[in-house]
This record gives structure tokens, C-alpha cells and sequence, in this order.
């Protein structure tokens, strides 16, 4: 029996046809989605390990055409005085650093958590320090980006190239904060402990939320916080200044304090205060008499140093405020509280300067705390600005273009100066070891060209000198097995 079959009207076909059409779509467009959703995922990971890797290359090149100078020979040996003496000898291990950061805390300073670190380093071939440090260049980055945009969906590859690009550009002194080995440890690795100790107050801060239950982060932010405060005078204030301007906030805001707050401030003052009552500290500051005079000298080295190493980054920060300002009031919404947070971290960063008002001896290295909470305020309000549909793209790329520019010129003239200098040290340490072998005890070695190059860590650093009886010297000598060392003019 055949039964008929019922043509359909052309209406019925074509409800038929668009319903095959959306379970079509529904079923593969969705993981079509899916699926580029996930290669979008991989580039991502792709280009940020690339800049990463870039970023590591590059210091890891700088650093081992870096060579050591100023306190680096010294920190080679047990501490016993800022002279070698007679029963002067080598760091044998790490059971020895203890004993001997114990004796630098009594006659030196009191930066037992950065010059610990500095001995450590002092233990082996310089090509581990050179590694370490290239990657704590690649973190400092990180945490700044984690620092600016707080949620991950927003984040992507190419902040995090305008992040190494502006550290290499605005770091103060690159050759003496970032590249010297005991000043790195100083400061860059001390500006990284300073970022990760406060990371929970931010956490809270931008996206109301930490990791894991508050009271689980007491002890490791009580650590930090007691490790971040002894780190050094300026940037240990610093951070402990800006958590109580967060704390203060939040009891202004009638928000909830999250438990370690208290806790963390408590011990980064703690870790502050011994490091500014240490023993040798204290000695200094016991004998150095008020001088009118002295002050405005420390006056007039903090506004050079300031004008050198912030106002260029202040006035972008100005300009994006003065942006960000106009844009608020055309839609009439308030600006204000928009900018509190970046203000906490500009007040810290000056906070951070004028206390070297008290320090007897002012280094460049010093304001790398403070260019780094510029670059955190620059950096937030960028970002706010672009989401807030304010039009800032041609001002973007300029700066963009400017720092491309400026970062590729620096390092020109930065690897050109940095290369000379290490094949000239190279030469020295080769007409060592040949007048050694001559049984030459009382060695002789051409002076370093002068440079004036930031990037250098020879430019204004103790070197090699003409006066045998030189402190530093006396170090090269000793760690070298001769009696002596003299500069003469090449």
C-alpha cells in the first residue's frame, strides 16, 4: 500500500530549512567559539612568554657584560670592618652570612635583609646572580601589571611590554639599582619584597577580594611586612605609610578591615624600626651635629635627583589627570574618588624622597621606589581612562612611539658604553693574572675610561684608582692573591 506523500507548502519549507540552519548553529557555533576563544588563549600565553623571554635576554646580555665594582669585592669576604685586615678571609658558606651580617648590622648598616641576599650571591660564579637577577627583572614587571589592571580579563600582552619598556626607561640609575649586583639587591629585589608584601592590600583594594580566607594570609604577610620593613629606610616607610592610607580608607569608607592589615603594618614597623636603631645607624646619627649648611646641600641633591628621575613622569600623570578630570565633568560624574588610590601611591612615592632628606649620603638608585608608584598611578588611570570611553588613543600611541624611540636609543649607547667598560676590566684582570705568573705581587693596571652613561655601573662608582692604599683596592687586591693594585693612565 503506498501512502501518499504530502508536499509541503512553501511556508512549512521554510521554517523547516531555518530550523536545520539554528541547530546547525547551535550546535557548532558554540564550540566554534569555544574553539577560538581557546587560540586566543594560547596566543596570549604565546606573546607573553616571548616578551618575557625578550625581556629576560636582554638583561641577562646586560648583566653579564656587567662587571663587579664598588662594594662587590668586599661583600665577597666575612665582615669585619669596611678595611681588610689580617685575619680578613673569604665566605665559606651560607652558615657563615649569619654571623657575618651580624657584625655589618653592629659597625655598617642596618640592611640585613638586601646585603644577606648580596653575600648569598657572593658565594658563587657571577653567572647565577646574572641569572637570578634577569628573572627578578621579569617578575618586577609582573608585579607591576598585576599592580595597574587587577582583573585578568583585561589584562594582555602588550601592557606588559609597555611595562619592561618604562622600567627600562624611568628606573633612576639602571647601572646602580638594577645591573650592580649589591645594588640590585638593594633595590630592585627590595622594590619586588615591597610589591609582594602590600599585593593583599591592593587585592582588596581594586577588586575587593584576597587569596583564601584573610585570617590563612596573617603569617605570610606578617613575614613580609617585617622582611619589607628592614629592607631598606626609604622604601620600608614608604609601604608602610601606604598601608596605613588603605586602612584608613577603608575605616573612612565603613568597609570591613580585612584581619591581616593590622597585623601586616604592625611588623613591617617592627622590621623598620630595626633597621633604622641599628647600632651603626645610630652612631651616625649621634654624631652628625645640625648644620644649616648640610641640610640645604641634601635639599638642593633631593630636587636634582627629583627633577632628573620623576618630572617626566609626573607630567604624564598631570596631563592624565587634567584628561581625566575634563572628562568626568563634561558627563557629570564625580572624579574624585576615582583618584584616591592612585594619590595614595603618588604621597607614598614622595614620602619614599623626602625622608633621604635625613640620610648623610643621597643616591639616584634610592628613587626607584617612588618611579615605581608613578608608574602604578600612570598606569591605573590609563587603563580607567580607556575603559571610561574617554578618547586618549592618539596620545597612547605617542607615548608609545616616544618610549619605543627613547627605550632603542638608550640601549645603543647603554650596551656601546656597558661593552667597552667590561672588555677594559677584562684587560685589567688578564694583566693580573700575567704579573702574577711573573711573580709580581705589587701589580700595575690601566685606569677605566670615566663614563657618564646611567647604564654603566662604573659612572661615579668606586674602581680602580691610582692610590694603592685605596679601600677599594685594597678589596681587588686581596681577592685577587696579590699585595697591591695601582691604576696608571693607559
Amino acid at each position: 500500500i503506498h501512502t501518499p506523500v504530502r508536499r509541503l507548502s512553501t511556508g512549512e519549507a521554510g521554517f523547516r530549512r531555518r530550523f536545520t540552519a539554528l541547530k546547525i548553529k547551535d550546535r557548532y557555533l558554540g564550540g566554534g567559539y569555544a574553539v577560538e576563544e581557546s587560540d586566543k588563549k594560547i596566543r596570549n600565553i604565546m606573546c607573553y612568554a616571548l616578551i618575557c623571554l625578550i625581556a629576560f635576554s636582554v638583561m641577562l646580555l646586560l648583566n653579564q657584560q656587567t662587571v663587579y665594582t664598588a662594594d662587590d669585592y668586599m661583600y665577597h669576604f666575612f665582615w669585619e670592618g669596611s678595611r681588610p685586615g689580617s685575619t680578613t678571609r673569604l665566605l665559606q658558606g651560607i652558615a657563615d652570612i649569619p654571623a657575618s651580617l651580624w657584625n655589618h648590622y653592629q659597625g655598617f648598616n642596618g640592611r640585613v635583609v638586601s646585603h644577606g641576599i648580596v653575600m648569598f650571591f657572593m658565594l658563587f660564579d657571577k653567572m647565577v646572580f646574572n641569572v637570578c637577577n634577569s628573572l627578578m627583572y621579569v617578575v618586577m614587571g609582573w608585579l607591576l601589571l598585576f599592580y595597574i589592571e587587577a582583573e585578568k580579563k583585561k589584562r594582555r600582552p602588550w601592557h606588559l611590554g609597555v611595562i619592561y619598556l618604562a622600567m627600562w626607561t624611568f628606573f633612576p640609575h639602571f647601572g646602580w639599582s638594577v645591573l650592580w649586583v649589591s645594588g640590585s639587591c638593594n633595590y630592585l629585589w627590595m622594590n619586588g619584597l615591597l610589591l609582594l608584601f602590600f599585593f593583599p592590600y591592593h587585592r582588596r583594594m581594586s577588586a575587593g577580594e584576597t587569596f583564601g580566607h584573610p585570617l590563612l594570609i596573617c603569617l605570610p604577610v606578617m613575614i613580609l611586612g617585617f622582611l619589607a620593613g628592614a629592607s631598606s629606610e626609604n622604601g620600608g616607610g614608604a609601604i608602610v605609610l601606604l598601608a596605613m592610607l588603605f586602612v584608613g580608607h577603608w575605616l573612612w569608607k565603613r568597609e570591613r578591615i580585612p584581619a591581616f592589615a593590622g597585623p601586616g603594618i604592625l611588623f613591617a614597623a617592627a622590621g623598620m624600626a630595626i633597621l633604622l636603631f641599628a647600632p651603626s645607624s645610630r652612631s651616625r646619627m649621634v654624631s652628625e651635629p645640625f648644620q644649616i649648611a648640610v641640610y640645604l646641600k641634601r635639599i638642593r641633591e633631593v630636587i636634582g635627583f627629583s627633577y632628573h628621575y620623576i618630572l617626566p613622569l609626573l607630567v604624564v600623570l598631570l596631563v592624565e589627570v587634567f584628561f581625566w578630570i575634563r572628562h568626568k565633568k563634561r558627563r557629570k560624574e564625580p572624579w574624585i574618588p576615582c583618584l584616591l588610590v592612585p594619590f595614595y601611591y603618588c604621597l607614598s612615592g614622595a614620602a619614599s624622597v623626602v625622608v633621604l632628606l635625613a640620610s648623610p649620603i643621597i643616591s639616584g638608585k634610592s628613587w626607584i621606589f617612588a618611579v615605581s608608584f608613578l608608574l602604578i598611578a600612570v598606569g591605573q588611570i590609563a587603563l580607567w581612562m580607556e575603559e571610561d570611553g574617554c578618547k586618549i588613543q592618539k596620545g597612547k600611541r605617542l607615548f608609545l612611539g616616544l618610549l619605543i624611540v627613547l627605550s632603542v636609543i638608550k640601549f645603543v649607547f647603554a650596551w656601546t658604553d656597558i661593552h667597552r667598560t667590561y672588555s677594559e676590566v677584562q684587560n685589567q684582570l688578564c694583566l693580573i693574572e700575567e704579573q702574577k705568573a711573573q711573580g709580581i705581587t705589587e701589580v700595575e693596571v690601566p685606569l677605566l675610561t670615566p663614563t657618564e652613561n646611567t647604564y654603566n655601573v662604573i659612572r661615579h662608582s668606586p674602581n680602580v684608582s691610582k692610590d694603592p692604599e685605596d679601600w677599594f683596592n685594597q678589596w681587588m687586591a686581596l681577592y685577587y692573591g696579590v699585595d697591591s693594585i695601582k691604576g696608571v693612565e693607559p
